[in-house]
């Protein structure tokens, strides 16, 4: 499961790590998916030439990863419950079941994407405020008009744009 950015610009998801280094991009019941051949590992098939697939024992750790290119920090995939600690980074998987990262586990790593993504999704909010004044300036732009073609004086539209008379003619007379 991945998570995508409101600008459509990043998706972020849990990587497997593969022990050359590569990380996934998804898995299958036999193994997680990796783009690239190496000829060490089993092909993925026709639906994915370009891909080998890793056996679930062989993935020892996983970390954040963005279309952007952005990685998070690694989690230690460890055998043993007793070794498993989360504030280590230290993910209990046991052998023989597939290499999958707790909700938990899942949950801190789109925290730390969410941060990743935090700039992106702040521009997001900038833009629109300022498409949103460009449409107020213009509405006021055109009542004001529509103001003075009333019969309105300066004075008026200024105090009601919470402006001076002066600055409001200067600002509109023009136009």
């Amino acid at each position: 499961m991945g998570w995508t950015s409101n600008d459509y610009e990043h998706e972020g998801w849990v990587a497997a790590i593969a022990p050359d280094g590569r990380l996934s991009g998804s898995s299958t019941g036999a193994g997680i998916l990796f783009h690239g051949i190496t000829g060490h590992y089993e092909p993925a098939g026709e639906f994915h030439p370009d891909e080998e697939i890793i056996p679930h024992d062989l993935i020892m750790s996983w970390r954040g990863a963005c279309t952007c290119g952005w990685q998070g920090e690694v989690w230690e995939r460890v055998l043993t419950q007793s070794e498993a600690d989360f504030d280590a980074r230290k993910e209990y998987c046991p052998p023989g079941e597939g290499a999958f990262v707790s909700e938990r586990v899942e949950d801190a790593v789109q925290d730390e994407w969410m941060i990743h993504i935090a700039p992106s999704e702040a521009i997001l909010g900038v833009e629109a405020a300022a498409k949103e004044h460009r449409q107020a300036a213009h509405r006021l732009d055109k009542t004001v008009a529509a103001a003075k073609a009333a019969g309105a004086s300066w004075t008026d539209i200024g105090r009601a744009a919470g402006i001076s008379r002066q600055a409001a003619h200067e600002r509109w007379a023009d136009r």
